[in-house]
């Protein structure tokens, strides 16, 4: 059994150093040395992994399960982005509060097999989950195809319902056809200025912003989408591959994968610098939503935030995933706030036509 343990306690060694070296991710930009950004993506199996020894050793009664627990506590401020129990929840809105959504909406199905072709059922569940979080503010990506202005059942449902709302980002034809590049937002409040904050014309993703009068104050609303991956269907199939065939042609098809989420790292480390300089210089009080594509152990995420309140942190329950497509589901959809604000009535919700989950949020702004 010694020897044995031995070994045990070598595999467990080598568990904490990865642990402790996914922490030093948040504080690293993939401009400067782009794997460290793998590491934030491996903290939840590396975690589990140091749990599963930590039980390993209190089976047997022996203390080595202190090590792996000293490294857990450590990054402790991470577990609880990934993992929530404290709930905050008020079955009536609270004074000077605003509901607030982000979703990836993934054209709402327009180009899955489906197209053009959502079922009742499907509409009417968004439809009605919209009308009872009834949004002050609708951060949206994927919303359109501006090169493709095809429509929907959903999508003609969801644009009648938004016609009251003060729009960013959309335009209108003369034949009453909405075009977005990508991203848009939607307020019932007055918008007095609104802008691109960072676009690279080399990338679909980028962000804006909004200046809008809530309650008499003048509250910054930042939606963004930054740098997708964009896996295509012979990427799976590469990675699928690469776990079931460890032939050596295989190896170029991970080349591929692994050169792609490099592309991406880099991006959203440019498109992260210049989103974190913006909010440096804003005078109002903030709020920023959006896919991020990255985890919370991610530089972009941690630049970004900044002092800034996440309100999964502040009000959510479970596990904090949002994106739940073929990738390992991660929580990379966020609503972000000023350290003054109030959140409650977290909540998250899956729809058939989307890879991502729409996340929901009450602010209360003061």
């Amino acid at each position: 059994m010694f020897i044995i343990n031995r070994i045990v306690f070598f595999f467990n060694s080598i568990a904490i150093l990865a642990l402790l070296s996914t922490y030093v991710a948040p504080y690293i930009s993939p401009d400067l040395l782009w794997p460290v950004a793998f590491f934030a993506l491996a903290y939840p199996v590396v975690l589990l992994i140091n749990i599963v020894f930590i039980i390993y050793w209190l089976i047997f009664f022996n203390m080595k399960f202190l090590f792996s627990l000293a490294a857990i506590i450590i990054g402790w401020s991470h577990v609880t982005k990934f993992i929530q129990i404290n709930a905050k929840k008020s079955p009536e809105r609270l004074e000077n509060s605003i509901n607030v959504i982000t979703f990836n909406a993934r054209y709402f199905g327009l180009f899955d097999f489906k197209g053009e072709n959502r079922s009742d059922a499907e509409v009417d569940l968004f439809m009605d989950k919209f009308n009872k979080i009834d949004p002050d503010i609708f951060c949206i990506q994927e919303m359109a195809n501006i090169s493709v202005p095809r429509t929907n059942k959903l999508i003609d449902n969801v644009y009648s319902k938004l016609k009251k709302y003060n729009k960013v980002n959309v335009n209108i034809t003369k034949d009453g056809v909405w075009l977005c590049d990508n991203i848009a937002m939607f307020s019932k409040h007055k918008i007095v200025k609104n802008g691109v904050v960072e676009h690279d014309v080399t990338s679909g993703n980028y962000t804006i912003y909004a200046d809008m009068i809530i309650f008499e104050d003048t509250i910054r609303v930042i939606a963004t989408h930054l740098q997708s991956i964009k896996f295509e269907k012979a990427d799976y199939e590469a990675i699928n591959k690469i776990e079931t065939e460890r032939k050596p042609e295989n190896i170029i098809a991970y080349k591929s994968v692994v050169d792609k989420m490099k592309y991406a790292f880099l991006m959203r480390a440019k498109q992260t610098d210049a989103i974190e300089e913006f909010i440096k210089k804003t005078p109002y009080k903030i709020i920023v939503c959006g896919d991020f594509n990255d985890t919370p152990l991610s530089y972009a995420y941690h630049s970004i935030k900044g002092d800034m309140k996440d309100a999964f942190v502040e009000a959510g329950s479970g596990l904090g995933r949002t994106y739940v497509g073929k990738m390992p589901s991660f929580r990379i959809d966020y609503i972000l706030g000023s350290p003054t604000f109030q959140f409650y009535n977290y909540y998250t919700k899956i729809f058939e036509f989307s890879d991502h989950k729409l996340v929901s949020c009450s602010i209360k702004l003061k």
